[in-house]
């Protein structure tokens, strides 16, 4: 792939002839950016998508060839591209402008990790070396347990996406039966949280512990 070719549309159709066609420059790099962010309205009244995607080719000699695609299977095909043509891998990126530092959790007054997710709320208390898991019933009551820090086999890094939406969680891998405690987690916009931050949080909260982290 040594040219892009931009094809109007006609109707439900593309034009049989392209409308503009660029010689590709060789390129040194081929950066997919994936982000989400509240709705916005153009100046022309068009309402951009929640879920935003932009492939940048940077040229060997200086300068990028940016495309702002939302069809992000199709965004997908043409970094693929792109980054084939030139023997490269496609590097993975947020947010455009960079991703933020400063979305991990903080220790309460007590030194304690609270998690409230829901109607589950999980405090990790390592000097007490204490989980206390409390979950609010549908109508009314609590459940409480306590689970011991020593229980706890490993540390797991989580992350999802679900709309516009990303999800980091550390879960806490205890007992023989495997199961996940929800230590700490964020929610916001795809794209602006720094996954390094939470990779190192997770490693430090592990050697905390004593456990193994999978990050």
């Amino acid at each position: 792939m040594r040219e892009l070719r931009n094809y109007p549309r006609k109707g439900k159709k593309h034009a049989e002839e392209p409308r503009a066609v660029e010689r590709l420059k060789p390129v040194r790099s081929v950066t997919w950016h994936r982000w989400s962010q509240a709705p916005m309205q153009t100046a022309t009244g068009h309402v951009l998508p929640p879920n935003l995607s932009r492939v940048v080719a940077a040229y060997e000699g200086g300068g990028d060839l940016t495309i702002n695609e939302y069809d992000r299977g199709c965004a997908e095909k043409l970094a693929k591209a792109i980054a084939e043509a030139y023997g490269l891998q496609v590097i993975e990126e947020g947010a455009p402008g960079g991703r933020r530092s400063g979305n991990l959790p903080a220790k309460d007054q007590m030194g304690r990790l609270v998690n409230e997710a829901g109607r589950e709320q999980v405090i990790l208390d390592e000097v007490g070396g204490e989980i206390t898991v409390t979950k609010e019933g549908r109508l009314w009551g609590k459940k409480r347990r306590t689970l011991r820090t020593n229980e706890v086999r490993r540390l797991e890094l989580g992350y999802e996406v679900a709309g516009p939406v990303e999800t980091f969680t550390v879960w806490a891998v205890v007992g023989p039966d495997e199961e996940k405690i929800p230590l700490a987690s964020y929610s916001g916009y795809e794209g602006w949280a720094e996954p390094e931050e939470w990779r190192e949080f997770t490693r430090d909260l592990g050697r905390s512990l004593g456990v193994d982290v999978h990050v």
